[in-house]
């Protein structure tokens, strides 16, 4: 037996599900996959198997693992006793870069995950504003916190009408009655978000959305919805917040909303700020952050709060991201490897589409044209995408499958053009062989 399997059957009786984490099951696969070493763009499991990697830590080693920069900088931390939960310089050393590469920010705080910093972010919308209500857009993803677990992966059949979606819970368990703070509105439908306005803009504290959904793959805002976004904000005197937890570093130094031109009140970072490690960040205007306690009244604390060992890996990672041809290395890697996915999926009749930016991309199986929204991204071939996963899989090019809709995948700076030559050839052989035998023709 793969002593993957056999690793994940010993979890099971102790770890619920077998697993840290519910999406770590690759559905893919049936079983969690087992690493035991990872350097640059490249995994080892538990077998010795080698795997080129396009999880990338579901985008937070944008560097690619076990990368010098930040191991120095990890071990320096660890050297001065990474003493947690008291302020150090590197704090705000750290919050001054952020605050210098990111148009919105004024002023941050740190947390560990980007649950913890959407969370954040929207009581102090809600202190803030004195309003309570949030607009979130269908589909979007902003953590597991009650407050924002409707509409992240509605069944196609329950979505219900464009006009009022179904505020489908993520999760069983959320208090009944939360779903009424909160209102759904389709991404990208500019009449909807008129409506939405026009119907709660006196009660709304802020608009939350992905800048760049990624979290359906990869999905652009149109011109016209930035704008309207942008400017029903301002004229509700609503607060608008940039989720850049997955966006934020993946194109550019100034995340989504540099490559956008549109600057948010707030918003927040994640995965890739922390250079693999746990930190997110939530920031913005210095009249809004200033009502933190202990200026403000609006609590906002943690023991672990940045912790020296993550500030210390974030700001080298940073820097990293500044160095002057890191974009045009991410950029040109995505282009050759956006192109030869497309190819491929051309070259054996495949219905399958590539959209992408920067580090970040989907794939889309069976749609007749782009992904607009989530209501196009969940009508995708879903078997075709776990059998094309499998395939990859055994053919040592790792995807992730998290089980939504529409799945992100990803690659690091760590990546050459001769892995990306790697990686189609081995997709070349998959889709030659395993993958054409599992998925029928009416089906590709």
């Amino acid at each position: 037996m793969s002593r993957v399997v056999e690793q994940y059957q010993r979890a099971c009786q102790s770890l619920a599900g077998g697993v840290a984490s519910s999406t770590r099951l690759n559905k893919a696969v049936g079983h969690a996959m087992y690493f035991d070493r990872a350097d640059g763009c490249r995994l080892w499991d538990l077998d010795g198997k080698e795997y080129i990697d396009l999880c990338c830590s579901h985008g937070a080693t944008l560097l690619g693992h076990g990368d010098p920069r930040i191991r120095r900088a990890v071990e320096r931390a660890l050297d001065r006793g990474a003493a947690c939960s008291y302020e150090n310089e590197q704090h705000a050393e750290l919050a001054a870069l952020l605050c210098e590469v990111i148009p919105c920010l004024e002023r941050v705080r740190f947390t560990g995950s980007g649950t913890e910093a959407t969370m954040h972010c929207i009581r102090l919308a809600r202190a803030f504003t004195g309003r309570s209500k949030l607009i979130k857009f269908e589909g979007n993803f902003h953590g597991y916190h009650d407050q924002v677990m409707f509409a992240i992966g509605t069944p196609a059949d329950q979505l219900g009408p464009d006009e009022t979606p179904n505020p489908f819970p993520g999760s069983t368990g959320i208090a009944p009655g939360l779903q009424e703070q909160v209102i759904i509105v389709p991404y990208n439908r500019v009449d909807l978000l008129e409506r939405a306005f026009r119907d709660h803009g006196e009660q709304l504290a802020a608009v939350i959305g992905e800048p760049i959904y990624y979290n359906a793959g990869c999905i652009l805002p149109t011109r016209e919805f930035l704008t309207a976004l942008r400017e029903l904000t301002w004229r509700h005197n609503v607060l608008l917040i940039f989720d850049e937890v997955l966006s934020a570093f993946r194109m550019g130094i100034g995340g989504a909303q540099e490559h956008l031109g549109v600057t948010p009140d707030l918003c927040t970072l994640g995965k890739a700020v922390g250079g693999g490690y746990p930190l997110s960040v939530f920031g913005g205007r210095k009249d809004i952050m200033d009502r933190l306690m202990p200026i403000g009244d609006c609590q906002h604390s943690g023991t672990y709060n940045g912790h020296p060992v993550v500030v210390a890996a974030a700001l080298a990672a940073i820097r990293a991201y500044r160095e002057p041809d890191f974009y045009i290395h991410v950029h040109a890697i995505a282009h050759m490897l956006f192109d030869g996915l497309t190819h491929l999926f051309g070259k054996h009749a495949l219905s399958a589409h590539v959209q992408g930016l920067g580090a970040r991309f989907g794939i889309y199986f069976g749609l007749k044209g782009a992904a607009h929204n989530y209501r196009d991204a969940v009508q995708h071939q879903r078997a075709s995408m776990l059998a094309f996963i499998k395939a990859a899989i055994e053919h040592g090019v790792y995807f992730h499958d998290y089980g939504g809709a529409a799945c992100h995948h990803g690659f690091c700076a760590a990546m050459t053009t001769a892995d990306v030559q790697e990686v189609l050839h081995r997709l070349d052989t998959a889709l030659a062989s395993s993958f054409c035998e599992r998925v029928a023709p009416g089906e590709r």
